[in-house]
């Protein structure tokens, strides 16, 4: 199970994900967290477009031809796998999150952890506060 909270926010993201037992250290976790969202941005990106939220901009545009919600969104391309994990990973080597494996921190991205099938693995966001 892999959780994600932002400080300051009410909700946690819970999410099942499997994990492979060669996953020994966060920087293969992170690489499967990557994987997996990835995946489901492209999923989510080539979804049947049938119902959809329109915007105030839809609207006008609509009132304006007559025709509403048939142009499709610009939605960018996700970014290359190997890209995505390095980023995922220069993120955590920065402190713009931690990560929690079973309630215990993990303290660096080559470390070795035992991850079983009933893990818990936590990561949280921190966000700046303004002015400071």
């Amino acid at each position: 199970m892999v959780e994600t909270k932002v400080v300051g926010a009410q909700e946690t993201e819970v999410v099942e994900i499997p994990v492979p037992a060669d996953a020994t250290t966060l920087r293969a976790l992170l690489a499967i967290l990557v994987r997996h969202e990835l995946a489901g941005y492209r999923a989510r990106r080539g979804a049947s477009r049938t119902l959809q939220v329109l915007t105030p901009a839809d609207l006008a545009r609509g009132a304006a031809d007559g025709s509403y919600g048939r142009e499709r969104r610009a939605t960018p391309e996700p970014p290359p796998e190997a890209e995505a994990v390095a980023r995922a990973q220069e993120a955590y080597t920065d402190g713009l999150y931690f990560v929690f494996l079973d309630g215990v921190q993990v303290e660096a991205l080559d470390e070795p952890l035992t991850v079983r099938p009933e893990s818990s693995l936590r990561l949280v966001r921190l966000v700046a506060l303004a002015g400071g």
